[in-house]
């Protein structure tokens, strides 16, 4: 301050205050950014979820209702073999298609072409209304490739079509009809080919339904074809001979298409201001297809609407933007002043030197602050202490949220393929499949209540809900998860002793990590290298409190950690990857949210009890 005057020094460290809060608006605004990326990618992933679910759901039957349609016409080919065709052909089948077509709203076509590719019959259905086309009305269809594609087919392959547009005398159905075409081969007395045709008009609609303002969902073809779009003017570009140069996927998108074409999935892009995500969805057929092109697929695209990002990058620069100005003019303003005041000081201790007579009564005042400081030490030393925990608990919460979420999303869309494929696995498979589920969503609750109360530790108890529950029910639930984590440990059991129907009114979810945390102890460091043992858990009701005893018979604690045991960071097992947190946490949740008090017996060799004892019915003070 001597060297350089203040109208040097002040601009100097307000362009670094500048730069600072410049540096710190970017990133923060990438952060966000990302982050809110990362929440569209969350609400794509379920809409697409959604939709694939939708649309297997309603047509994942098609090869075995084609193959039941074809097995009913050998039905009745066989019943009445004694007769001729000419007796009973036409006006059975006709009767068999009809009640065919009444079990399912989507069919809307029933045909049986003889090997020349002539129809023989065909029945309409429409809203439930079935009409028979008559003979002087029947087609050709041997120029058709659903019709050549399922005379090649052998045995029990179906041929599944690609979804097109439904088409009476070579022209194009309008209202348009999107339309899937299920074909099997008859290789009996009766020759030709079964074609049943599907119409996704209601099925298309009810995927259109499931956008919203934030993300919206498209259907493509493998050609990069819209079959469903925002902009209906893009849909069914090829069919209906639009310019494919504007109106088509992979024209207009080049770069998601070919980020999409590799495997079909697509977890996240963003490109041209939109978030996109995609699946592919095969419809049922045989994976053998007999010519290219014979296996149909669609791609399923979410993506954000162009004005979701805009308007959030908008109002993310304006909060930065502001944030940032009112910080830089509080700094600089800080900075002036206090760099005001320096100067000032500078002064005045030049004056003081001159006039030693000032230099005792600044000396008593020093004194007088330091004693001050000296009292207040073991305070300040503590809080300090409790908050840079504080800190760190709530920062590392923070950060596990997210791959938490994306764990549960993973265990729901396994839960939801083995619903998918349950016809397909044994009684015993499903079973140990759902139980693994079942134990991994507990384990997973397990772990979000624990970073929940994480951030619990760091606020005002004040902040806590608090429920009504039994005791017991939060024992049941203990039990259940250390039920097959007790198999890694084959010599050691928990044995539990609990008077029925103790009613409380508190925090389960702390209470159940309480008696979590003892029984972690004891079987990393009670029971370390110790093959058997016993742990016992014992509740009662005593005078208004839950007196809880968590006893086991291992191998006690030592002496250099028995008077730090609540501290943080105490572990014997640092060298396991042990942080030392649990006891700490334990006694913040016993004394400061629970009001209660832990008593500790341990004899090294003989084992460790820990007696906790909390109210049965909590009040917030």
């Amino acid at each position: 301050m001597t060297r350089f005057p203040k109208q040097i020094i002040v601009p100097i460290i307000i362009a670094a205050i500048f730069l600072t809060i410049v540096f710190i608006g970017w990133s923060n605004y990438r952060l966000f950014e990302n982050r809110f990326a990362t929440q569209l990618t969350v609400t794509e992933s379920e809409l697409l979820s959604q939709s694939n679910a939708l649309f297997s759901r309603e047509l994942g039957h098609i090869r075995s209702t084609t193959l039941f349609l074809r097995n009913s016409v050998y039905a009745l080919s066989t019943t009445h073999n004694h007769m001729p065709n000419s007796v009973w052909r036409k006006p059975d089948i006709t009767q068999v298609f009809s009640q065919f077509a009444r079990t399912s709203p989507y069919i809307s076509q029933v045909r049986w072409i003889d090997p020349q590719g002539k129809e023989l019959i065909r029945i309409n259905s429409h809203g439930g209304q079935i009409t028979v086309v008559p003979t002087d009305q029947l087609q050709d269809k041997s120029d058709r490739y659903y019709f050549q594609q399922g005379a090649k087919a052998k045995g029990n392959y179906v041929y599944i079509s690609p979804v097109d547009l439904n088409m009476e005398n070579d022209q194009i159905v309008h209202p348009l009809e999107p339309t899937l075409r299920g074909a099997v081969s008859l290789d009996r007395e009766m020759k030709g080919v079964l074609v049943v045709n599907y119409n996704l008009t209601q099925i298309f609609g009810q995927l259109r339904s499931l956008s919203d303002n934030r993300v919206y969902l498209d259907v493509v073809n493998p050609e990069g074809e819209w079959l469903i779009s925002k902009d209906p003017k893009q849909e069914w570009a090829n069919a209906l001979n639009r310019d494919q140069d504007k109106n088509v996927l992979k024209a207009l998108y080049p770069d998601v298409w070919n980020s999409i074409l590799p495997n079909g999935d697509l977890s996240s892009l963003l490109y041209k201001g939109q978030v996109w995500s995609s699946k592919q969805v095969m419809v049922e057929g045989d994976s053998t297809a007999l010519s290219e092109g014979s296996a149909s697929s669609l791609y399923f695209i979410a993506r954000s609407q162009m004005h979701v990002i805009s308007e959030h990058r908008t109002y993310l620069l304006w909060v930065i933007i502001s944030l940032s100005s009112v910080a830089f003019l509080v700094l600089s303003f800080l900075v002036w002043w206090q760099m005001g005041n320096a100067y000032k000081r500078r002064d005045l201790l030049v004056a003081l030197e001159q006039e030693k007579s000032h230099l005792k009564i600044a000396n008593e005042e020093f004194n007088k602050i330091n004693r001050q400081l000296v009292e207040l030490q073991n305070e300040l030393v503590e809080r300090s202490k409790l908050s840079a925990l504080g800190l760190m608990v709530a920062g590392l919460a923070h950060e596990m949220n997210t791959p938490l979420g994306g764990v549960r999303m993973a265990i729901s869309s396994l839960a939801a393929s083995i619903n998918r494929e349950v016809d397909q696995l044994s009684n015993k498979s499903k079973s140990s499949m759902m139980t693994s589920i079942e134990i991994a969503n507990k384990n997973l609750t397990r772990t979000v209540n624990l970073v929940a109360s994480f951030k619990r530790i760091t606020s005002d108890a004040t902040g806590q809900d608090i429920e009504t529950f039994l005791f017991n029910d939060v024992l049941k639930d203990v039990l259940i998860v250390y039920k097959s984590l007790l198999k890694r440990h084959t010599g050691i059991e928990i044995i539990h002793e609990c008077e029925s129907n103790i009613n409380m009114k508190g925090f389960p979810g702390i209470l159940f990590q309480v008696i979590q945390n003892f029984i972690d102890n004891a079987l990393q460091h009670g029971f370390k290298d110790v093959k058997r043992g016993t742990i016992t858990l014992i509740a009662k009701s005593q005078e208004g409190n839950l007196v809880l005893t968590v006893e086991d018979n291992g191998k006690g604690i030592s002496d250099e950690v028995s008077d730090r045991l609540f501290d943080p960071f105490v572990t014997t097992g640092r060298g396991d990857k042990h942080t030392g947190l649990g006891l700490h946490l334990v006694h913040q949740w016993v004394y400061q949210l629970m009001n209660g008090h832990i008593e500790v017996t341990s004899k090294k060799g003989e084992g460790t009890s820990f007696v906790v004892s909390i109210p049965l019915i909590h009040n917030r003070e």
